[in-house]
């Protein structure tokens, strides 16, 4: 869990907002080095993810107050139910003990996700972080808040992250990650949380 203080967080909110103001494009797509060997970037943007397993984004979440979401294709199938919210950083190690373990994978690294279920075809999931309340995670799906899809805490360096179930022959079901204002289909439940900004760009 990333600690601020009151100067910090101002400084932060600061620094936010100036990048908004002078609007520095931020660039972000799925990092396949951190996710399952199962999962592939589906598009040249690098934002859309196929296959099973858990994904992970390349930019980790260090702001105050922040919001994206995730726009799912069921792949033909009626509904299908996927993980979503953050994850610490993986690797193929932390791969390669998964496939030898007898946990469930969708029990790895999910430990700070929820599981929204019964998604239709083009249902997008919102994802609203505020890392000095409680919750500190709460999902959207629709632009309508889902009471009890929340994460109470979560600690260290975290990225925004979905597990893909393993559905059907074909396992077509897809996700967009969607974090820049232009792209979002809902939106925010408020002002104060903006799109993701790298680390390096809150510098």
């Amino acid at each position: 869990m990333i600690e601020f203080s009151g100067t910090a967080a101002a400084e932060a909110i600061m620094n936010e907002e100036s990048l908004l103001e002078n609007n520095i494009p931020q660039v972000h797509s799925i990092n396949p080095e951190m996710s399952a060997p199962s999962i592939r970037v589906a598009n040249d943007l690098g934002n859309e993810v196929k296959g099973y397993g858990l994904a992970l984004t390349d930019v980790s979440v260090e702001q105050e107050t922040c919001y994206w979401e995730w726009r799912v294709r069921t792949g033909g199938n009626p509904t299908v139910t996927v993980m979503v919210g953050v994850s610490n950083r993986r690797n193929s190690k932390f791969y390669e003990i998964l496939a030898s373990s007898s946990v469930p994978p969708e029990q790895h690294g999910t430990k700070f996700m929820c599981t929204a279920s019964d998604l239709k075809d083009g249902d997008v999931i919102g994802i609203v972080v505020q890392q000095s309340e409680l919750p500190m995670i709460q999902l959207y799906v629709n632009g309508e808040i889902e009471d009890g899809l929340q994460v109470t805490r979560f600690r260290g360096t975290v990225y925004p992250s979905i597990y893909l179930p393993q559905k059907g022959s074909n396992n077509d079901v897809s996700a967009t990650f969607l974090y820049r204002e232009e792209q979002y289909v809902h939106g925010p439940p408020g002002p104060q949380f903006h799109p993701l900004i790298a680390e390096r760009s809150l510098m």
